[in-house]
């Protein structure tokens, strides 16, 4: 965080430096046309070519920066493509809430150590083991049960509930501020249902654009359903400590449903 801090203060006094440097050619100029001796002056001491240097190092800087900001939506083939980005993100900013929709978390341990790591308050949702699609998924479900209660023992900022009804789609609301979308896939295998995700196209996205806007809101009305459900279960890691955790949606509560 430390070297976060540090970078963005560089950058600002950078854009200062780059914005004076400007506004001093300027006013050098102007005066120059009125004044011929500082005219003179400028041409024998070469001063604007060492203005020009500093500004095309001002712009190489600006260009370095431009390439290196993260797009405000970008589509990724794979989880494991989106997720260097996304733990890039956690490392640079000061998170303090996150809402994961989740099936078993097997591909997103690593994601869940670094949001620990890095202090955020986590609402993580899971599919019930009861609720799997077959003998194979509820093992993998229960297995990341059992590495949820390792990796977040005596760390009181995370709720986790089980929800009931049938997974469709999975993502992450990072602090309200970046939103990473997905889609679970379903396929008959050998006779056996088979559920994919981590392999699927996702989407990532700055909660601050009219695309994140939108994103935001379906993951956070499918969130929210399911997180509300009623036959959604709490999921209890250190009985003493779970529960802290705070929403990060900013929408506000839905609205029971009328009876069809």
């Amino acid at each position: 965080m430390i070297f976060s801090k540090i970078d963005k203060w560089i950058e600002q006094r950078l854009a200062v430096v780059g914005t004076l440097v400007i506004a001093l050619v300027i006013l050098i100029y102007v005066v120059s046309q009125f004044v011929p001796d500082i005219s003179q002056w400028i041409i024998t001491r070469g001063f604007f070519s060492v203005i020009l240097i500093v500004l095309i190092i001002d712009l190489l800087y600006k260009v370095i920066e431009l390439k290196g900001t993260p797009p405000s939506l970008e589509v990724y083939e794979d989880q494991a493509q989106a997720m260097s980005e996304i733990q890039e993100f956690i490392e640079k900013e000061h998170l303090e809430t996150s809402d994961l929709l989740e099936y078993s978390t097997s591909s997103t341990r690593t994601l869940l150590r670094e949001l620990r790591k890095s202090n955020v308050r986590i609402r993580l949702l899971i599919c019930h083991p009861d609720n799997a699609i077959s003998a194979h998924e509820r093992k993998t479900i229960e297995l990341g049960i059992e590495n949820l209660r390792k990796d977040f023992k005596d760390y009181g900022k995370i709720t986790v509930k089980q929800y009931r009804i049938p997974a469709s789609l999975r993502g992450r609301n990072l602090g309200g501020k970046w939103i990473n979308v997905g889609w679970y896939l379903y396929s008959n295998v050998d006779g056996e249902v088979d559920i994919r995700g981590h392999d699927v196209t996702m989407i990532l996205s700055d909660i601050n654009t009219p695309q994140g806007e939108k994103l935001k809101g379906m993951f956070n009305r499918a969130f929210d359903g399911l997180w509300q459900d009623s036959t959604t279960e709490d999921l209890v890691l250190t009985p003493q400590l779970q529960g802290s955790a705070e929403r990060v949606s900013d929408l506000p509560q839905l609205r029971p449903r009328r009876s069809s």
